[in-house]
């Protein structure tokens, strides 16, 4: 059986948890800010010709699953937009950015969140494991290798929509977020609860 340091329905103080890479920005609201900028950026580099090497992406087409048309085409010379896929696309990121901002503000100035995600405990540990533990520490690896294998790939070979990277990448950031989320629970007791047999005696250490 465990027992936590933290009583249970209290919440950490700042002073135990340090300063998270969001603060107290609810995670949903920063996944939809990246997300509509990721949107965005992938919006623009498929309009000229740049998101992969081989093919298109059209929107409209990926969104309804084909229904309308093929979501992958041959490769555009140039600069190509499609007035309908693109505009509604291009239309869901700026949504995205938009909510997931009203959100940010709710909880924490843009300005200081967008700070935070550059300053804070999660970075040092790179080079630090005291900061955090190891875990903290192989989280902040994680985090900066499955971003730098995405852009090395995105930017030297145009592989911003490659399913292959976005494997990697994605395993690499997942792994990263969870240790970091891990590395931030408060420590826990571990006891043997007496038997039922003896009433009177408790194996648990006098310390909790």
């Amino acid at each position: 059986m465990l027992k936590c340091s933290t009583p249970v329905g209290e919440s950490m103080s700042d002073d135990e948890t340090g300063q998270a890479m969001d603060g107290n920005v609810p995670a949903y609201a920063s996944a939809l800010v990246f997300l509509g900028i990721w949107g965005l950026v992938l919006a623009g580099l498929n309009m000229f010709s740049m998101a992969h090497p081989t093919y298109h992406v059209s929107w409209g087409g990926l969104l309804t699953f084909e229904t309308t048309n093929a979501a992958f085409g041959e490769a555009k010379d140039g600069f190509h937009f499609e007035i309908l896929g693109d505009t509604i696309f291009i239309a869901a990121c700026v949504g995205l950015i938009a909510l997931g901002t009203r959100v940010v503000n709710e909880r924490n100035n843009v300005a200081d969140w967008a700070k935070g995600l550059l300053i804070n405990d999660t970075w040092p540990a790179l080079n630090d494991p005291s900061l955090g533990g190891g875990q903290r520490t192989m989280a902040a690896w994680c985090l900066l290798l499955g971003l730098a294998f995405y852009l090395y790939f995105g930017i030297l070979h145009q592989g911003w929509i490659d399913v292959g990277v976005y494997s990697v990448t994605i395993a690499l950031m997942a792994s990263g977020f969870a240790l970091n989320h891990a590395s931030r629970v408060p420590p826990c007791l571990l006891y043997t609860s007496p038997s039922p047999r003896d009433a009177t005696l408790s194996r648990m250490p006098s310390s909790a």
